[in-house]
């Protein structure tokens, strides 16, 4: 059973991570958009862009490390900027959605944030998980250290073979 659990938990661990990272980027627009349409007045577009940035640059750093760590075969500043460029699509729609839900819907900021930064996360993880940090084969995808090592005999493409040989 314990086997099985671990099967499956390695298939979803990556996607899991990608959303408990987007959870605490939720948190981070949410509180930087409250503060600056609270305090400075900015108005909700502009400040839904700028909130949704700084969430874009912790949740970066965040996947980087955590989520995608062993598959890093660009420069930081590579995947950064494709991080950013990806992200970008899900800001526009962030904005978008959440400037129609406060306009025409009215509801309450905070919620018709949350909608709408929502709605960007599928995108934003298919076009990472291929785009930014792409280039590792599917069996290493998959090799996850939340649940342990691998066996010896597990698939590994001959470049992640090569990459643990420098490694050690």
């Amino acid at each position: 059973m314990l086997a099985i659990f671990q099967t499956i938990l390695r298939g979803f661990a990556r996607p899991l991570r990608f959303g408990v990272v987007g959870v605490s980027g939720i948190l981070v627009n949410s509180a930087v958009l409250w503060a600056l349409v609270q305090g400075p007045h900015i108005a909700v577009p502009l400040a839904s862009v700028l909130a949704t940035e700084t969430a874009i640059l912790s949740n970066f750093m965040l996947n980087d490390r955590w989520t995608f760590g062993g598959a890093r075969q660009r420069s930081l500043i590579q995947r950064l900027w494709r991080f950013n460029g990806v992200a970008l699509g899900g800001m526009a729609i962030t904005a978008i959605i959440l400037t129609a839900l406060t306009t025409y819907t009215h509801l309450h900021l905070l919620l018709a944030n949350v909608l709408a930064v929502g709605s960007a996360t599928a995108w934003n993880y298919l076009v990472n998980s291929r785009w930014t940090w792409s280039g590792q084969s599917p069996a290493a995808s998959r090799q996850s250290p939340v649940v342990g090592p691998q066996p010896a005999n597990s698939l590994q493409s001959p470049a992640d073979c090569n990459r643990e040989e420098v490694l050690r």
